[in-house]
């Protein structure tokens, strides 16, 4: 039944203009900075050799791209999720889903892969511009698996925080602006706090660089995999109090 949901969900997306807008300018910006960056590097090649510098086309092509594509999923899931729950209360479909023979965990995981179904296309379309490069120069591949892990396991949590937010809201616009405002807080939260702060553990970019660096960190899989799971959580009571069953 959950793979039913997820499918339902991402097919909703499929007929949509939206997502193919999404995909093809998301695609159309990670191609112009991957050239971008592609061109600086060729130009810094000689100054590396002669510093003899071991910077190389991961730190200075793939690792910025990366980090870009994650502003542009921060930026395309909420457009995503902003209907999964939202929608359908401002559509009146949420009462086909409430009255439906299925659990509200099940609501929840089906529409959350849905949405993770959604982001993966601009993932892995990047994924694969940025490792055309691998066909002209030598890249860390194990350096690239870890990037491209830690970015499906970002997608996955993306998807559960967007619902989330989501089914706070009876209108998509009032849940897709909550999204962003929520996470652009999160992802600026370490440009104006100390590490020392409380709250620093919270913002995305010191869990999401060191993959980008090649490092694999516990805190920063705690953070994803605590995190995601206890936005399903919350979902799936929202869900339920729109039952009446709490």
């Amino acid at each position: 039944m959950i793979g039913d949901i997820a499918l339902h969900e991402w097919r909703r997306q499929r007929v949509g203009m939206l997502f193919w807008l999404l995909l093809g300018f998301g695609q159309l910006i990670i191609a112009w900075l991957f050239f971008a960056q592609l061109q600086r590097f060729a130009d810094l090649v000689p100054q590396l050799k002669a510093s003899g510098s071991t910077l190389g086309a991961m730190d200075l092509v793939i690792a910025p791209t990366f980090n870009s594509l994650v502003l542009l999923l921060l930026l395309g899931a909420p457009l995503l999720a902003m209907g999964s729950l939202a929608g359908e209360v401002r559509s009146g479909r949420i009462a086909l889903w409430l009255s439906a023979p299925v659990s509200g965990h099940q609501i929840v995981l089906g529409k959350s892969l849905g949405l993770w179904l959604g982001i993966l296309p601009l993932v892995v379309s990047a994924t694969l511009t940025l490792a055309s490069l691998g066909l002209g120069t030598a890249l860390d591949w194990p350096r690239f698996a870890l990037a491209l892990g830690g970015l499906l396991l970002f997608s996955l949590w993306l998807g559960c925080v967007a619902l989330l937010i989501s089914g706070l809201f009876d209108h998509p616009a009032a849940a897709l602006a909550a999204s962003y405002g929520v996470l652009l807080f999160l992802w600026l939260l370490d440009s104006f706090s100390s590490p020392d702060a409380p709250w620093y553990w919270f913002a995305l970019l010191p869990h999401i660089k060191p993959w980008f660096q090649g490092l694999l960190r516990s805190q920063d899989i705690a953070f994803f995999v605590g995190t995601g799971p206890a936005a399903l959580m919350a979902t799936t009571f929202l869900i339920a109090r729109r039952r009446g069953e709490v």
